[in-house]
């Protein structure tokens, strides 16, 4: 088994899918697991694209809770795997070592502007990921759509297709 699918795996069993599939659902489950809560933030395109982040989303650490910010004009699975990208993020830990480090973009002011700066831990974006570590957030958001979408089961959780030998 491979490193992302242990990753995976171990993501997936520590906070399960719920069945039947509900995104707020799961990200309360998330939000549990990590003890803090997760807001959604929808923004227009061409604010979310001034911070770096092209028309995808953007992870917000505070002290005490975590914002997703996300394109507005995304909907239905296109907003779903938005978001689940960036829990991917969260549960498969990339950004303990990332981010702005307390340095506040000018733009995330302009997108959050009911939220005092000083409570910003870190921004994540885009910039402050590694290809390997956006690899793994994409892959997180298709295969959990992919499961979520699969036939009912008690519990769903990544099995990989393999080859019985």
């Amino acid at each position: 088994m491979t490193s992302m699918e242990a990753r995976f795996g171990d993501a997936t069993r520590t906070v399960p899918l719920p069945n039947p599939w509900n995104l707020t659902a799961y990200l309360a489950a998330v939000a549990t697991h990590r003890g803090r809560s997760i807001s959604l933030h929808p923004v227009p395109t061409t604010l979310l694209a001034e911070t770096g982040c092209g028309i995808g989303g953007l992870w917000v650490a505070r002290k005490h809770d975590d914002i997703i910010v996300y394109d507005a004009d995304a909907t239905g699975r296109r907003a779903d795997h938005i978001i689940l990208h960036e829990i991917g993020h969260m549960l498969l830990d990339h950004g303990k070592d990332g981010g702005t480090g307390g340095s506040v973009p000018p733009s995330v002011a302009v997108i959050l502007p009911s939220i005092s700066p000083h409570s910003i831990e870190r921004v994540l974006g885009r910039d402050e990921f590694d290809a390997d570590h956006e690899r793994e957030a994409e892959v997180f958001a298709d295969m959990t759509l992919v499961y979520a979408t699969l036939p009912r089961r008690r519990r769903r959780s990544f099995r990989w297709f393999r080859r019985r030998k």
